[in-house]
């Protein structure tokens, strides 16, 4: 049976990325709890899903920070291309203290989700993040996997003392909480004022949980699988190469476990391509072999020794998102999902090996569910 991962915690009732968030996944009995992280200013790893602010915590009511409202363009990791965000405060510019300042809101546009704990937690960083899962560990008596996702590396290592700053940031980070070996030099003098905790609370009998690295920046992945031990995820979702054996042989290189979105195993990359306006050399697929059927992605990837991870599983007051539901067309598969145990059951079926997933309890349910037919 798949893992389950808590997509930035666990998001459908607590405020994202937040203690509250991550305990709540862990007491709902979640196998891995997700951080995003980005860098701030003065070189503070700080969890948060967006590169800016202004969604998800209340920094628009801080008179002092609103000249750092600013606009921004950065290369997207998804697509290689430029993206650009207006009238927004961005973590980049923001020194920790100044970040410590902010309290985080539950996203909008969801009136579903409690709106109660707005502006109890604050931001938090990589460390604290690292601590609370430790704590969790030890003090609910079970392991947790920790599976950090490098957001935008391009855009947080712009202006840094060398091109893989932040990424050697969080390697060093994770390192010291016991989480990664280093397995190749990497540039420690630049990060002597990287002062982490020295005082670790004693594991006693406890174990820690597995670690794994995330980015939509293959870059990046390769370089995070180079320099440790920790296995790589390689998100992908507009990168059509990637769904063709040889595309699938690249991307054994360097990653162990590989994330598209879901709808690549329901609609298949062609239609799922063309529904998002993805163009593609259809010389250069057929070359790699032509793309890899909806059904078959899991047994190919299996082949290379690629594990499968796809994202998001909603919580089931929301739109499952596919292409199906929305154009209802024809797709490559005879499945359109029509309620959350259709749709987790398929994946069930199709041997995954991972699912993020919100609404843990619920999505912890269907697992049990499945299992026991």
């Amino acid at each position: 049976m798949p893992q389950l991962v808590g997509h930035r915690g666990e998001k459908s009732f607590m405020p994202e990325h937040t203690l509250g968030s991550y305990w709540q996944a862990a007491l709902e009995g979640v196998d891995f709890i997700e951080p995003d992280l980005g860098l701030t200013k003065d070189g503070h790893l700080v969890v948060n899903h967006n590169e800016f602010l202004g969604q998800n915590t209340d920094v628009a009511r801080i008179p002092e920070l609103a000249y750092l409202r600013t606009n921004k363009t950065w290369i997207d990791d998804t697509d290689g291309k430029p993206v650009t965000v207006v009238d927004e405060w961005f973590i980049g510019d923001m020194t920790l203290e100044q970040i410590k300042k902010l309290r985080v809101n539950q996203a909008s546009g969801y009136p579903w989700r409690p709106q109660h704990f707005n502006g109890y937690f604050e931001v938090l960083t990589f460390e604290e993040y690292l601590q609370i899962v430790r704590n969790l560990t030890i003090d609910l008596g079970r392991s947790f996997g920790v599976i950090p996702e490098l957001k935008s590396p391009s855009l947080y290592n712009r202006d840094r003392p060398y091109q893989r700053y932040f990424e050697d940031r969080a390697i060093l980070t994770l390192e010291h909480y016991g989480w990664a070996n280093i397995t190749k030099w990497i540039n420690r003098d630049q990060h002597q004022d990287l002062n982490l905790s020295p005082n670790l609370r004693p594991l006693g009998n406890a174990t820690l949980g597995p670690s794994v690295w995330q980015s939509f920046d293959l870059d990046c992945a390769r370089y995070l699988s180079q320099h440790t031990n920790v296995p790589v995820v390689a998100l992908v979702e507009r990168l059509p190469w990637a769904f063709t054996p040889k595309g699938l042989d690249r991307i054994s290189e360097f990653a162990k476990i590989l994330s598209p979105w879901k709808d690549l195993f329901v609609a298949g990359p062609q239609a799922f391509f063309q529904a998002n306006n993805v163009t593609w050399d259809s010389a250069e697929i057929q070359k790699m072999g032509g793309f890899v059927d909806a059904k078959s992605l899991v047994q190919e990837a299996h082949k290379r020794g690629i594990e499968l991870s796809p994202y998001t599983f909603y919580d089931s007051h929301q739109d499952m998102g596919y292409i199906c539901k929305k154009q209802k067309q024809a797709n490559s598969n005879s499945l359109c999902p029509g309620d959350r145990k259709q749709e987790l059951f398929y994946f069930f079926d199709l041997g995954v090996d991972y699912l993020f997933v919100e609404n843990i309890v619920e999505a912890s349910s269907l697992r049990q569910e499945y299992g026991s037919k």
